[in-house]
């Protein structure tokens, strides 16, 4: 049997990706590995790009608060869960920066939900597609 020491997971918030999270924690808890979670927040990072193109800063709280506001959605849903990660930022499209985190995390296993499954040939794991 491979060896999984890693288990990492693209939620987005939408109820099929938090449905991938509870097989990414369920699978992480019954083979013992670490669950990353990795959350991009696209939306903050388009509104910073965009008020910067029109010379304009974007508060500047704007991306403390929404994450913040990502970490008290998330964190209760790996209630039980002990070996776990979150990863939030607002680089990027969360497709582009999925491809680049795991390459960063190298985990044994990728769960992403079906729209992102035209990524799978650019992701370096195994994957479990949600649909």
């Amino acid at each position: 049997m491979m060896n999984v020491n890693k288990i990492l997971v693209c939620v987005d918030l939408t109820p099929l990706s938090l449905k991938g999270l509870e097989w990414a924690k369920f699978l992480a808890q019954k083979l013992g590995a670490e669950l990353v979670v990795f959350h991009e927040l696209e939306d903050v990072y388009t509104m910073i790009k965009t008020s910067a193109s029109f010379g304009m800063p974007a508060s500047p709280d704007l991306k403390e608060k929404a994450e913040t506001a990502a970490l008290d959605n998330i964190k209760p849903l790996l209630k039980g869960c002990e070996n776990y990660r979150i990863i939030i930022e607002a680089k990027g499209k969360t497709a582009d920066r999925l491809i680049d985190i795991v390459k960063e995390e190298k985990p044994e296993l990728t769960v992403i939900t079906v729209e992102y499954e035209r990524d799978v040939t650019k992701l370096n794991s195994q994957v479990l597609v949600i649909k």
